[in-house]
């Protein structure tokens, strides 16, 4: 046996490990991989929202960020060409190493920065240390209510939470990740379509699809098991998860995840440059590819379809056929308005249910997440069981589409009446949209520098934007205040809601009982019930994935058809960089501006505007989904296109094999009338 079949790394092929040198140890490896980098997908998105609020980055600013993954993948078509040509094990284990790279890098910043101050001030050991360090005797001198003005500290631990490096840390990690995942699709599936029968290929690639599914609903378990630990475990937090300011351990995940992927280049890289069966399996192939194959496709796919190697010469004039591919085009850009419409529930989907149902960064993706998920899973089986079975035309499989997008739209317009009742912020007129912090119970509290930090008055579930503005003049313990001046004007309401609460007359009750209650607020916002809510949006999102994905077969297999045998891998990199161009780049970055605009809390420090704090929920809603649904319109005026010029395509390939009966039949009509006239006899 050759080392160019072996199973091994510099020069060392041990014995034992040439049994695992098969196309299932393989695909093995590389189906759990890819359940890993799918895990390593759904982590970014769900613990978005605590980067923004650890380094104050807008949602505009993390859109852009994102798209470092994508613009690597394009920058990064170069790879797969000369890749494709070499050792591909080892080129996919030095992309899943950039992959655990990037994991890696993602959270240097936190060993770098460390938790921050913001999130320290709401410990245990960071408050009492400050109360105790203090020396303060008088209660009109507490830190909530202080008569002396505070100027704002903008030392070098506060700058660095606006600091541009921790943002350029994690746009580098994207583009690191985007070249890991190119390399990781570019390459694994052909070496395992080259190393396998052609028969097997489509369980094979089925098998690892599934494992790649599972990859997100353990993303989304990884999210809720990391970000349910205080950012620095070690301390002990005076708010709850469902604190807007709490700030869950989103570094965690990323070690777990870059040391996972580092086993996985490792062994990958142990895999031979060919396996051992692929030589047999060349010569099972060796008819099919003896001579040129020549197919002569309808009207936009019309021309010549020739079996061979493509070589990078052949790149230009490649890249024309497709670009001037009518078809193809129209269908990629339906895929286009596609993505963009679901952009805010790919990239943004835990801000969302942070901003419309009081979730935490965790617990709202945890349900949300995997019923999605099998929603998305059940309409690529149900679509593909159909069209396997039933194998409709062009144009019904591909009028389906229309139906489907249509059945989006009306989703996205259902999503906006889809919400949680606003919650009560006393200094916020959701109205016009503007933010009053003073007040004359708290004009001698002197709170224009102390930053939203949400205190509850229980009684009258009113939320203020601190207890300083509250104007409390006492701490009660770690989470309680009292004597808060400007809760005075809600005694009439209290007091109704006590009578009626508990039928009881409030001379009936201790004299202090009634004042405790009025003065007192409580750390944190105001609790509401968002479960019926929540609820019913991931019953939508389920059907309308279900749906969604009913109809992404038909485009596949278009752009599988509608192009020469020879430019299908290319067809699928231009497709790939289209949609990374025009919606995974773009789509972010326009969605995260959208929800900037409706902010009404920012968090400023030292003069700088960092991430929102409180958005306006109806405002958010609306922006958000009407926008998505005038996407996916364009993307179903689309589709009304390439329904019409699909007319005549062979989508099942059933001309194909025709040719290839044919031709086999010819081969043996001459075999058999060269025998029949070697055998004839003279007379």
């Amino acid at each position: 046996m050759s080392q160019y079949s072996k199973c091994g790394f510099c020069g060392i092929y041990p014995k034992w490990l040439q049994n695992f040198a098969t196309s299932r140890s393989f695909i093995a490896v590389y189906g759990l991989l890819g359940t890993v980098q799918s895990m390593a997908f759904i982590y970014i998105i769900v613990s978005l929202t605590t980067l923004e609020k650890r380094f104050k980055i807008p949602s505009r600013t993390t859109g852009i960020i994102l798209s470092g993954n994508e613009i690597s993948q394009i920058l990064s078509i170069l790879l797969i060409y000369y890749g494709g040509s070499g050792h591909r094990p080892r080129w996919i284990a030095i992309g899943v190493a950039c992959s655990a790279l990037s994991c890696l890098i993602l959270a240097l910043p936190h060993f770098i920065y460390g938790p921050g101050q913001d999130a320290l001030a709401l410990t245990r050991e960071y408050l009492n240390s400050t109360i105790l360090s203090t020396g303060i005797l008088k209660k009109n001198e507490l830190p909530i209510c202080s008569k002396f003005s505070r100027p704002e500290r903008c030392d070098e631990d506060s700058l660095t939470d606006t600091s541009i490096i921790p943002r350029l840390l994690v746009f580098f990690s994207q583009f690191i990740l985007g070249i890991g995942t190119t390399l990781y699709y570019g390459l694994g599936q052909t070496y395992m379509d080259d190393n396998t029968k052609k028969k097997n290929t489509p369980m094979l690639l089925g098998f690892t699809f599934a494992l790649r599914t599972v990859g997100p609903a353990i993303g989304f378990v990884l999210s809720f098991f990391c970000l349910n630990f205080y950012i620095d475990p070690t301390l002990h937090p005076i708010i709850d998860k469902k604190d807007p300011r709490w700030l869950g351990a989103w570094w965690l995940g990323w070690i777990i995840l870059g040391l996972i992927m580092t086993i996985f280049a490792v062994l990958l890289a142990l895999f031979p440059h060919e396996l051992r069966k692929s030589r047999s399996i060349k010569k099972e192939d060796a008819f099919s590819e003896s001579e040129p194959l020549k197919v002569e496709p309808p009207e936009e796919c019309s021309q010549k379809m020739i079996l061979h190697k493509p070589t990078l010469k052949d790149f230009p004039s490649a890249l024309k056929r497709i670009l001037t591919n009518k078809l193809l085009m129209l269908n990629i850009f339906s895929g286009v308005f596609y993505v963009l419409s679901a952009t805010p529930f790919m990239s943004f989907v835990a801000k969302y249910l942070e901003v419309q149902f009081s979730t935490s960064p965790g617990g709202g993706t945890l349900i949300t997440g995997p019923l999605t998920l099998m929603g998305m899973v059940l309409g690529f089986i149900i679509s593909g069981c159909v069209i396997g079975k039933f194998k409709p035309s062009p144009r019904p499989l591909l009028f389906w589409n229309i139906v489907v997008g249509l059945s989006y739209i009306a989703g996205q317009i259902a999503f906006t009446f889809i919400s949680c009742k606003n919650s009560n912020i006393a200094e916020v007129n959701l109205d016009t949209m503007k933010l009053n912090l003073i007040s004359p119970c708290n004009t001698a509290c002197n709170c224009e520098l102390i930053k939203y930090s949400p205190v509850c008055h229980e009684a009258t579930g009113t939320t203020f934007f601190s207890a300083c503005h509250a104007g409390c003049q006492s701490i009660i313990n770690d989470t309680n205040f009292g004597d808060c001046r400007c809760v005075s004007n809600l005694h009439s309401m209290v007091k109704n809601t006590l009578l009626q609460g508990a039928s009881l007359r409030l001379e009936d009750q201790p004299l202090n009982t009634f004042q405790t209650v009025i003065d007192r607020v409580t750390a944190g916002p105001c609790k509401q019930n968002c479960f019926p809510p929540y609820i019913m949006f991931t019953i939508v999102s389920t059907i309308i994935n279900i749906l969604g994905c009913s109809g992404r077969i038909g485009n596949v297999l278009l752009n599988y058809r509608c192009v020469e045998t020879r430019d299908k891998s290319l067809a699928q990199g231009v497709a790939l960089m289209v949609v990374s161009l025009f919606a995974l780049i773009p789509g972010p970055i326009i969605f995260g501006a959208i929800m900037d605009s409706t902010c009404l809390v920012w968090d400023i420090s030292c003069k700088k505007k960092g991430n929102c704090w409180f958005y306006h929920k109806d405002q958010f809603r609306y922006y958000v989904n009407i926008t998505a649904a005038c996407f996916c319109l364009i993307g179903v005026i689309f589709d009304a296109f390439v329904c019409y010029y699909s007319k005549g395509i062979d989508l099942y390939g059933e001309q194909e094999e025709t040719e290839k009966k044919r031709i086999h039949q010819s081969k043996n009509n001459e075999k058999m009338n060269n025998i029949e006239i070697s055998n004839l006899k003279p007379l």
